[in-house]
């Protein structure tokens, strides 16, 4: 029996994931490395935000793969604000990764249906 997938998870409603998921394709588009696993977040640390985190995945060199997450912020609404996440040093990075909730999850940003 398949369980029923909640596209409407943590009250983000399917205008607003419609509206970063779009962002997601043209990001995919001019992703010179793998862009997969594409998250629209929310951290207690940015309140009133919206966080689009994908990870890239560099395989030009195939004994070593680099694999890092990168982040685009949006307002409440989907609307882009043209600035990403940074932190000052490594405590303020793992409080960052350990308060990320995830709202919706899409494994590839062409399969973007709801």
């Amino acid at each position: 029996m398949k369980k029923e997938i909640n596209r409407k998870t943590q009250n983000i409603s399917e205008h607003i994931i419609k509206a970063i998921m779009n962002r997601a394709i043209e990001i995919n588009k001019e992703c010179k490395e793998h862009c997969r696993d594409f998250r629209i977040m929310e951290s207690s640390m940015h309140r009133k935000t919206r966080i689009l985190r994908w990870t890239t995945i560099d395989i030009s060199n195939v004994d070593r793969p680099v694999q890092c997450y990168r982040y685009e912020c949006f307002d409440m609404e989907g609307t882009p604000q043209n600035c990403s996440i940074h932190y000052s040093d490594q405590e303020e990075a793992n409080e960052f990764f350990l308060s990320l909730t995830t709202l919706y999850k899409q494994e590839f940003s062409i399969d973007h249906t709801l």
